[in-house]
């Protein structure tokens, strides 16, 4: 009887410790992008590397003549429409017009790039340029739709974002971050003859709880 009884005690024991295992093992895959951008950064910013945005014409040539090993110059992925965030090492291209109502169509985009929000504004023009890299729809695909954006936690108002669209930079400057709701819409229907550059993505990373708003207005003319 007691034989049985402890073969059933370490049958559980081994159910248990296998469902434990995969639950660990699921939660590092999903979060794992996480751990290893986080890392990154964090022994970057020891070692005192920076990122610079390349400037509107700049040649291979030209990046090589940087003699500073500590600065990494980060040439957009796309002259035509690009977001380069230095303070985080983010350089992707984006996706224009891209309808945030869609699954399907802003998954396809996000597996690309940034999306630009279809109907927002575009470098340059008033109005709101709406950018996010947040999509999800379950846990398990967060390491595919949101690497591109991870760090945006760490941006507070006075860092720089650079925007390359149609051959031309763009400076702007942070001048807040938020949180919201999911079902927020407002800067995506805001209408301002001002220019504003909005990045959207989840928040925390890795879950659709919240979104985290990053707001920025051009610190100068473009160049």
């Amino acid at each position: 009887m007691s034989y049985h009884v402890n073969k059933k005690i370490l049958a559980i024991r081994t159910v248990g410790n296998v469902l434990i295992l995969i639950a660990a093992v699921s939660l590092l895959y999903t979060f794992w992008p996480l751990i290893s951008v986080s890392s990154r950064h964090f022994v970057e910013k020891v070692q005192g590397k920076k990122y610079q945005a390349a400037q509107s014409g700049q040649t291979f040539g030209g990046l090589l003549g940087n003699n500073d090993q500590n600065i990494k110059v980060l040439v957009p992925k796309d002259p035509n429409f690009s977001i380069i965030v230095e303070k985080i090492g983010a350089d992707a291209p984006v996706i224009p017009n891209v309808d945030p109502a869609s699954k399907d169509v802003y998954q396809a985009a996000l597996k690309r790039g940034v999306a630009h929000a279809l109907g927002t504004s575009f470098p340059g023009q008033p109005g709101i340029s709406y950018l996010f890299a947040h999509s999800t729809d379950t846990i398990f695909n967060v390491p595919r739709y949101n690497a591109i954006f991870y760090l945006l936690g760490d941006m507070k108002a006075g860092d720089k974002i650079v925007v390359f669209f149609a051959g031309k930079r763009y400076d702007y400057v942070v001048t807040e971050t938020k949180i919201t709701d999911p079902e927020d819409v407002s800067y995506l229907t805001l209408k301002t003859p001002e220019q504003i550059l909005v990045l959207q993505t989840c928040y925390p990373p890795g879950t659709l709880w919240k979104r985290l708003l990053v707001i920025a207005k051009p610190a100068s003319d473009a160049i």
